[in-house]
């Protein structure tokens, strides 16, 4: 497969993410969590919140280091550190810009987020309370090619309405590199599963 997007240097972010697979889901999902990262890193410029701006220009650029964005996870880097200095004048003066460069790389993305549904496989109660399992040893062990594999395979099972809900919100956590809260609700999950 040959990939060739601006500003991405693939064979770092084949590396960072451990393989060509991985780094493609990876691609597809900061495809679908950008517009509201965007937003944030926005909202929270306009209402001069520099705690929360510097926590989401951290995580951007974490993700971009990860898909191989080196010099824009170096912009976000950049507004990290401003944001740590607390300052404003420098934040508002490059956000903008860093901002358009990440959107730019929307259209490029979008291929690789396509939802690949094929036929789930019949929920089964112990399976789903290994993966659960799997992925909170994965969390803790900053594991994320070992994370998406078992996001994955959840939502390979044919689940009920609400657990089907609540994986996506995981995939959602997980993507966004948000551990604490995607092993919070993997726990919450396999208690319900217990019970």
């Amino acid at each position: 497969m040959n990939i060739n997007i601006p500003g991405i240097d693939i064979d770092k972010a084949i590396k960072n993410s451990g393989s060509m697979e991985l780094f493609t889901e990876l691609l597809g999902d900061v495809y679908k969590l950008m517009d509201e990262k965007i937003n944030l890193v926005e909202t929270y410029l306009k209402d001069k919140d520099i705690q929360n701006f510097t926590i989401q220009v951290h995580s951007l650029k974490t993700t971009c280091r990860m898909i191989g964005a080196i010099d824009l996870g170096e912009d976000f880097f950049t507004l990290e550190k401003l944001g740590k200095e607390n300052n404003l004048e420098q934040i508002e003066k490059f956000t903008p810009d860093v901002l358009n460069t990440f959107r730019s790389l929307k259209p490029y993305l979008e291929p690789f987020a396509s939802n690949k549904a094929g036929a789930k496989k019949e929920f089964d109660k112990d399976a789903v309370s290994n993966i659960l399992n799997k992925l909170v040893s994965a969390i803790d062990d900053f594991d994320l090619g070992s994370a998406e594999e078992a996001i994955k395979t959840l939502s390979s099972y044919g689940c009920n309405e609400e657990l089907t809900n609540k994986f996506q919100d995981l995939d959602k956590l997980v993507s966004n590199l948000d551990y604490d809260e995607a092993k919070e609700l993997s726990k919450q999950i396999l208690s319900k599963l217990i019970d």
